[in-house]
């Protein structure tokens, strides 16, 4: 969680590129993300660190879509790591994967209600000129290349996670 927010802080911090704050999100989190699920080998761990997500989420005013998002897709990434018994890297990668997408649930929120989205924005501390110069970035090939992006980079960053797993956690024990 902290290793995807440190990811995608510098695109969310800009307007003009807030809409790429899940690829962002996706380069660093892919080790963290498989090396929880070697080992902590039980259902639920995924959705207790969306509910603390989530909790962050609100407490630091980020839209309820966010938070929503992030919490579904940590379920469902909880429920393929699972079907896995959390050993089954290909499925550890695609739950990573769909982790990745869940924080983009504001975004979808926004193509839906940009006005409804503007105004809880508002509500929680959003200047009107970010909502303005992040509306006039807002297209269809910006939300095209936003989940795309996010599923490319967050499997990239889990490949990278399970060679680090092979080459590094299992030989020196970390996960045994």
């Amino acid at each position: 969680m902290i290793a995807n927010g440190l990811g995608g802080a510098a695109f969310a911090i800009n307007p003009a590129l807030t809409f790429f704050y899940p690829i962002g999100g996706a380069v660093f989190g892919g080790p963290v993300f498989l090396l929880l699920l070697a080992k902590v080998h039980k259902r639920g761990a995924l959705v207790i660190t969306g509910v603390v997500f989530c909790i962050l989420g609100l407490v630091t005013g980020m839209h309820w879509g966010m938070d929503f998002g992030a919490l579904i897709a940590l379920v469902i990434a909880d429920f393929i790591a699972a079907s896995g018994k959390y050993g089954d890297m290909k499925r550890n990668i695609l739950a990573y994967m769909i982790y990745c997408i869940g924080p983009a649930g504001t975004y979808f929120v926004f193509y839906i209600d940009p006005q409804g989205w503007a105004k809880t924005m508002l509500k929680n501390g959003t200047t009107q000129d970010y909502i303005d110069t992040m509306s006039k970035a807002a297209n269809a090939s910006t939300l095209v290349i936003m989940v795309l992006g996010t599923f490319a980079v967050a499997a990239l960053s889990g490949f990278i996670g399970s060679r680090l797993m092979k080459k590094q956690f299992e030989k020196s024990g970390v996960t045994a």
